[in-house]
């Protein structure tokens, strides 16, 4: 075959509402997540130095900061940001919902 279709409300959600859909597009490199984030949100701060994925973070709708390695960067609907494997990264989500599309790999 030579797609995968999913709906990522199709797939649990862990941590909230982060819907990682890798497994279920059968991604072999690629990791690709929707989060809806609720107010006030933030996600753990993290790095994948490890296993030396680099990750995007596009952000759909709402309003939130990255901090990547100290460094805050607000963001906006449309904006994306690309974060090198061994940075340090945390979202944190604004005053309303918002929904973004992450996707990693090495």
């Amino acid at each position: 075959m030579s797609y995968t279709k999913a709906n990522y409300e199709d797939v649990d959600a862990v941590g909230g509402g982060l819907h990682f859909l890798r497994d279920e597009l059968d991604c072999v490199e690629l990791g690709f997540s929707v989060l809806e984030a609720d107010p006030d949100w933030s996600g753990k701060p993290h790095d994948h130095a490890e296993q030396g994925h680099e990750e995007v973070y596009y952000l759909v709708s709402g309003g939130a900061t990255l901090v990547v390695d100290d460094k805050e960067l607000d963001l906006e609907p449309g904006d994306a940001v690309r974060v090198s494997p061994e940075d340090t990264r945390e979202l944190r989500n604004g005053p309303e919902e918002s929904t973004f599309v992450i996707a990693g790999a090495p």
